[in-house]
């Protein structure tokens, strides 16, 4: 008998160290404040791992796929439930060609993102569905994206790549939930990602791979975590509760990544200084994207409350409102209608709407559903607004809901 172990029980033991350390931030500060929480939270890090082996350990560079992020059951990082996303990693010294074929969308986006020497995520390129030139074939609107450092001669439509780490990450809007896409109710968008260069068919996986490999899956658990309870937390420099001043105004996060926090109510601070206070990688790894703009609050709130989410309607491609619980995952949208956007949303006359988020539908027009969250974050997401969804939220009794809101 030997007290050695091999390479590969190393590294799984590693990684496994690594994981437990993760665990220890949900119940951290900024982590779970309640028994419930804590259950989230540890379910959060098993989604994670379920994940990441797809999006980050089995990625491979020369030979990509365009894999799906977020399902029903697997949520991370500020998703919606309508909106279909899909990523695959690339590499800087290569030359790829994507060709989709347009489906039933209200929005479609393909956005480069690659990392600086310090980790710091930013947008290098990027297509919005109006910037794309498409082909008509029988009814179908059909096109090759070329993806390089220099764009190829006559391409009609090009991404550049550059910098550490880069990937494509492709977000495709609908009118109603991805699960009626799921269904077939709507087409999604088909996508085949090439490499143009020679590839050799993959070698035997090795114990080398697998060290590189899960040294990926649990980076990519941190950063995830990270970014969750750091959003988490900046959205909750505007928290709005029953019984406190609730003057708050949404915090935004914009296309640019820049956020602005509410003057306010932190008047011993400047937004400046706020801002240098949070490690900035938080929001730009938060992939902020091309014609996207968030507003938004966290809330407290008790079973017999609600917030109140109202504004006016802008002209816009798309906006919605969403509740999110403390990690920034969307709630369970297979069972409870957590978001509504603006197709789905009833007006008064004069465009003007008011939302309620809680734990059970009290008669309105208009309602998200908590799933009972004492706290969480309301946010609202615009896509190539002319001008910014300006909500006012705050928090009331059920009872006070005015009858003319009642269905």
């Amino acid at each position: 008998m030997t007290d050695s172990i091999s390479e590969s029980q190393a590294a799984w033991n590693r990684f496994a160290d690594r994981l437990k350390q993760v665990g220890e931030k949900i119940v951290r500060p900024l982590g779970a404040r309640s028994a419930r929480e804590r259950a989230d939270g540890f379910r959060y890090i098993a989604s994670l791992i379920a994940g990441g082996y797809e999006l980050e350990m089995m990625a491979d560079r020369r030979r990509p796929v365009m894999t799906r992020m977020f399902t029903p059951v697997r949520s991370f990082v500020g998703d919606g439930p309508d909106t279909l996303y899909h990523e695959a990693k690339l590499d800087e010294a290569l030359d790829y060609e994507l060709r989709v074929q347009r489906g039933d969308d209200i929005f479609f986006s393909a956005v480069i993102y690659s990392s600086d020497e310090d980790g710091m995520r930013s947008i290098v390129s990027f297509l919005v569905d109006t910037d794309i030139e498409f082909e008509d074939r029988d009814g179908v609107q059909s096109a090759t994206i070329h993806i390089s450092s220099e764009r190829p001669d006559g391409a009609k439509n090009w991404l550049e790549l550059r910098g550490n780490h880069p990937f494509i990450m492709t977000r495709q809007y609908f009118p109603e939930r991805v699960i009626e896409v799921d269904q077939g109710k709507y087409r999604s968008t088909m996508m085949d990602l090439r490499c143009l260069a020679a590839v050799s068919p993959s070698a035997a996986y090795t114990e080398a791979e697998l060290n590189h490999g899960l040294d990926r899956l649990i980076a990519f658990i941190e950063d995830t975590v990270d970014a969750g309870l750091g959003v988490s937390a900046i959205t909750g420099m505007s928290t709005i509760a029953c019984d406190e001043d609730d003057r708050s105004t949404p915090t935004r996060i914009g296309e640019d990544g820049k956020l602005v926090v509410d003057e306010e109510r932190h008047e011993a601070y400047t937004p400046d200084e706020l801002y240098d206070m949070i490690d900035p990688k938080v929001v730009a790894n938060n992939l902020p994207g091309p014609g996207i703009g968030y507003a938004g609050v966290s809330y407290k709130l008790a079973d017999d409350e609600a917030v109140v989410i109202s504004g006016k309607n802008v002209p816009c491609r798309y906006w919605s409102c969403q509740v999110f619980d403390h990690y920034l995952r969307a709630g369970d949208y297979r069972h409870y209608p957590v978001a509504i956007n603006n197709r789905q949303t009833v007006f008064d006359d004069d465009g003007s709407f008011r939302i309620y988020a809680s734990r059970e539908n009290p008669g309105v027009k208009n309602w998200i559903c908590t799933e009972g969250h004492r706290r969480g974050q309301v946010v609202l997401r615009t896509l190539l607004a002319e001008t910014d969804l300006d909500p006012e939220m705050t928090v009331i009794k059920l009872a006070d809901i005015p009858s003319a809101d009642r269905i």
